[in-house]
């Protein structure tokens, strides 16, 4: 294929050469090693930018990478975030109930105290106790 672009472009250049430069056989040469040189130019600019164009598209596609891993980092960030906030509410309600349970327990005891010590008292004093135990 170089060798056709080559070819195509040597003809090219002796088509387009003055007349006076072409009169020649050295003249004729020079022309075709231009058009060879020109050739070697084109494809060097063309695998120059073919690898600009792949080098680019390589980039691209890490930024879009890049950016697919961010919002899936952030989206795992935030289920994250609302699992955390569940679970925390649960063991919350968890350590609440036990809480409760035990407050409860101690004000039960301190009512069962506090009437077995008013009931104490009043067999002591030798009065009549008619209170009903709490609960």
């Amino acid at each position: 294929m170089v060798i056709a672009i080559a070819v195509a472009i040597a003809a090219l250049s002796l088509a387009v050469a003055p007349a006076a430069a072409k009169s020649t056989f050295l003249g004729k040469i020079a022309i075709v090693l231009g058009g060879f040189a020109v050739t070697g130019g084109v494809v060097y600019l063309a695998e120059k930018l073919i690898n600009v164009i792949k080098e680019v598209g390589h980039l691209v596609s890490e930024i879009i990478v890049e950016k697919y891993k961010k919002t899936q980092l952030e989206a795992g960030i935030k289920i994250g975030m609302e699992q955390g906030v569940e679970i925390g509410r649960e063991q919350g309600v968890e350590i609440g109930r036990e809480q409760g349970v035990e407050i409860g327990r101690e004000e039960r005891q301190r009512a069962w105290e506090g009437w077995n010590h008013r009931r104490a008292a009043a067999e002591r004093a030798g009065l009549p106790f008619d209170e009903p135990p709490p609960g």
